[in-house]
């Protein structure tokens, strides 16, 4: 997630117009969603239906969406003359469980000791 914020300010600093940005990050049930907003020009048409049909945009956003769609989560992008909203949502799993399953692991692999 923070390389999602990374690169949306770093691109709204070199493309955008836009002095501000809002970051909003929400857990709900087991998904992590973080959104961030600009109010500058938008990203080009072409852009958008290039990034919506094969998922490339740039280097940065291409990468980033095949990530997360390995990892069972979603990254959007909505833009028009008023800013742009990117939207990256995550599966997430209570932090005790995925405690559990990093000590099957290591069993699994036959390592003796646990740094959790």
């Amino acid at each position: 997630m923070f390389r999602v914020v990374q690169e949306c300010l770093t691109n709204i600093h070199r493309h955008s117009g836009s002095a501000t940005a809002a970051i909003r990050v929400h857990r709900q049930e087991k998904l992590l969603r973080v959104e961030v907003q600009d109010r500058g020009k938008g990203m080009p048409e072409v852009k958008l239906r290039s990034f919506a049909r094969a998922g490339r945009i740039g280097v940065g956003f291409s990468g980033m969406r095949e990530r997360f769609r390995k990892l069972g989560g979603t990254l959007e992008i909505r833009s028009d003359g008023n800013g742009t909203l990117v939207r990256a949502v995550l599966p997430i799993e209570p932090r005790r469980e995925m405690a559990g399953q990093e000590v099957r692991r290591r069993r699994a692999l036959g390592e003796s000791k646990s740094y959790l």
